[in-house]
């Protein structure tokens, strides 16, 4: 099953600078269930900045499409890391991750 995220590439980059903090995890001190987590979400970063290297020069909006694992360990991601965010409410950031996440909430229903 696919889910199916609106976005442009502009809120691809904030989505893609949110998860920056997973280039410095360090994975072998994590236990065995956080490793699995944290690997689903290191290959959704990988997918999202790929992406985003492909429609760098669009200015039009695209559809993202995930698997659902991947959609569901992005929602968890957003929701359980948001307190860590430099997104204040209001700000740009903060309405692309809360336009995202509540795509990703309905689809996941």
């Amino acid at each position: 099953m696919n889910v199916t995220v609106n976005i442009d590439y502009a809120g691809l980059c904030v989505i893609n600078n949110v998860m920056s903090a997973l280039d410095t995890i360090e994975f072998s001190g994590l236990k065995r269930n956080l490793k699995t987590i944290v690997s689903i979400c290191i290959e959704l970063r990988e997918k999202l900045l790929k992406k985003a290297i492909s429609t760098k020069t669009s200015k039009k909006e695209f559809k993202l499409k995930l698997k659902f694992y991947m959609a569901e360990a992005l929602l968890n991601y957003l929701i359980e890391f948001d307190i860590f965010f430099d997104a204040a409410a209001g700000s740009y950031e903060g309405n692309t991750l809360m336009i995202v996440k509540n795509q990703l909430h309905q689809q996941l229903q």
